[in-house]
Formats: C-alpha cells, sequence, structure tokens
C-alpha cells in the first residue's frame, strides 16, 4: 500500500514532466516564425472573367423556362446592400438578402424595384413581381 509520502512524489514528478513538457512548447512557439512566400503582383485584369454573368442578358432566363425554379415573388425590401425579397414555392416562403442561398442552391445577386435575380452555377433567373397577388 502506498503511504502518503509515495503519492506525493508520484504527483510531484507527474506535475514537473507536465510542466517542462509545457515549458519546451512554448520555447518551441518563440522560435516558430511563419513562412510568408512572395507570390507576386496579381493585377485586377487577370481576375475578371471575359463572361461577366450580371451583364449577359443571354443568360438571365425567366422562371418560367426551367422547372427547377418555380419561385413566386412575393415581396421585396430595397435598401441597397440590405435589400431582400420573399419568395414563396408551393406552400413555403423564403426570407433571402442579396448574397445569400435560397434553399442552399440558388444566390440572390440583384433586386430592383420589381425583379430578383439569382443564380445556380452557369445559369441566372429573374423572377418579376406580379402585381396580381
Amino acid at each position: 500500500m502506498f503511504n502518503l509520502k509515495n503519492l506525493k512524489y508520484i504527483f510531484l514528478c507527474l506535475l514537473i514532466v507536465s510542466g517542462l513538457y509545457f515549458a519546451i512548447l512554448l520555447v518551441y512557439s518563440f522560435n516558430n516564425e511563419p513562412d510568408i512566400k512572395d507570390i507576386g503582383v496579381i493585377k485586377f485584369d487577370d481576375i475578371i472573367s471575359n463572361q461577366s454573368l450580371t451583364s449577359s442578358q443571354e443568360l438571365i432566363l425567366d422562371n418560367q423556362n426551367d422547372e427547377g425554379f418555380s419561385y413566386k415573388l412575393i415581396g421585396i425590401r430595397s435598401g441597397g446592400k440590405d435589400s431582400s425579397v420573399v419568395v414563396k414555392k408551393a406552400n413555403k416562403e423564403y426570407l433571402v438578402a442579396v448574397g445569400e442561398m435560397l434553399e442552399g442552391k440558388y444566390e440572390l445577386i440583384e433586386v430592383t424595384s420589381n425583379s430578383a435575380v439569382f443564380r445556380y452555377s452557369q445559369k441566372m433567373y429573374r423572377i418579376t413581381n406580379d402585381e396580381d397577388n
């Protein structure tokens, strides 16, 4: 049976070993420097694509052309960067702000006074607010 003195020495040895381990890690972290790599100068013209999705009106489709995108626009809140729309599909309504995803699939790109533009992959969908609601 261990007596109290032996138990105290075992606990003290464990404490010293763990303290030395953390002291070594601390010294190592002081000597560790980040590896910063030079990637050169990136020109803005290299980033811009030749085919812009928002300026090409041929890629913007009406929601009636695609069976997968069958949302109806029922509300618009204009506010610049804080613009949002309320769309409805079947019996569910969704509130989507600019830059957010609709059902994790369609991203809201643009909101105007009577329409909204969503993007999915390379396709863009414009839905308009019907006044007969």
